[in-house]
């Protein structure tokens, strides 16, 4: 999952969006409540959900529920990009 909402940098003197100066400008706003719904290929079972995330040392594991050929979670607050990673 990737999350593109920042703060955006000031305007150009030209009064043009300005592109920043690179990594010292970037300013993500955390995104928080991303609700997931995947659909799984036929005989995936699924025993655990995780995310990884940079903010975090590792894997973390989510509740889920399972319904039929489907897994719903909901992801916790993240920065800029989480994965998520189904385990049996």
């Amino acid at each position: 999952l990737v999350n593109y909402n920042r703060t955006e940098p000031p305007r150009g003197g030209d009064g043009k969006p300005s592109a920043g100066g690179g990594l010292k400008d970037e300013k993500p706003i955390a995104v928080a409540g991303v609700k997931a719904d995947v659909l799984l290929p036929a005989g995936l079972q699924v025993g655990r959900v995780e995310i990884l995330v940079p903010e975090r040392e590792g894997p973390v594991a989510v509740k889920f529920q399972r319904a039929g050929n489907r897994v719903r979670f909901e992801v916790p607050k993240f920065l800029v990009y989480c994965v998520v990673r189904l385990r049996p």
